[in-house]
């Protein structure tokens, strides 16, 4: 199976893009662009609920 390394935006750290996700296309489309690790990303999806959910 075919990886890369990539590095967060957020947290500054290195993660893995695995071949067969989403950020692997992503990753291979834009090797240059900005990408987030998971623990990252659920952070955001968290935090969007909650501004979403305290609005209602």
């Amino acid at each position: 199976m075919i990886s890369y390394s990539a590095r967060c935006i957020f947290c500054k750290k290195t993660f893995e893009v695995v071949e067969g996700t989403r950020k692997y296309k992503l990753y291979k489309q834009n090797m240059k662009g900005k990408f987030s690790c998971e623990d990252c990303d659920s952070k955001i999806k968290l935090e969007a609920r909650k501004g979403l959910l305290g609005k209602l």
